[in-house]
């Protein structure tokens, strides 16, 4: 009692000063009481009666080995990923400017042609390397997403026209001039309002 008061007025906390008495009694006793009639108590056994008292104490020994925690890599998307899309999309862009000016220049080879007098359709289909899609310019145009705005037809669009119950197509040079047959009887280069009674431009599904 005497002891726990004298460790309280020098700031210790009274259980383990009773532990720590308790400790070295317990291994006073193991040493010397038994030294003739038993084997000699290893220190490490003393350590774990010492150890036993502490956890009865109600306190956890600190951990032998501490853990560092690695923070997560993050991977970072690089330059060439992040262009994938408009790589992609440029890749697509070029092979329609190449299909286009094949169509042109197809149909274009053939100014000065009456072979389509009354085939605009076919002359249309002819110069993308297709033919038979559509009976008439009218069906045509009846089965694609439709444009109004005629005078401004991108190159390489279809423009059509409400000349007859067949209409009439042509194709757009997407400088206010397409090239057609039927261009003063003939396959030729003639101003969009060429023809009369425009309807409007569509892109070609070829």
């Amino acid at each position: 009692m005497t002891a726990a008061l004298g460790a309280s007025s020098l700031g210790v906390n009274p259980l383990t000063a009773v532990l720590g008495l308790a400790a070295g009694a317990v291994g006073a006793a193991a040493l010397g009481g038994v030294a003739s009639h038993a084997p000699s108590i290893s220190a490490p056994s003393i350590t774990t009666v010492a150890a036993d008292l502490h956890l009865t104490a109600g306190s956890t020994p600190a951990a032998s080995t501490a853990h560092t925690a690695v923070a997560p890599v993050t991977a970072e998307p690089t330059s060439a990923a992040a262009t994938v899309p408009e790589l992609t999309k440029a890749a697509g862009m070029a092979q329609e400017v190449r299909k286009v000016d094949a169509a042109i220049a197809n149909f274009e080879s053939k100014i000065g042609s009456t072979n389509y007098e009354n085939w605009c359709e076919r002359a249309v289909e002819n110069a993308f390397g297709v033919q038979g899609h559509y009976a008439s310019a009218i069906q045509d145009w009846e089965s694609q997403q439709q444009h109004s705005d005629w005078r401004h037809a991108p190159r390489g669009a279809m423009v059509f026209y409400d000349t007859s119950s067949d209409g009439h197509v042509a194709l757009s040079l997407g400088d206010g001039r397409v090239v057609s047959s039927s261009a003063h009887h003939q396959v030729g280069i003639v101003p969009v309002d060429y023809f009369q009674h425009p309807l409007g431009w569509a892109y070609a599904p070829y």
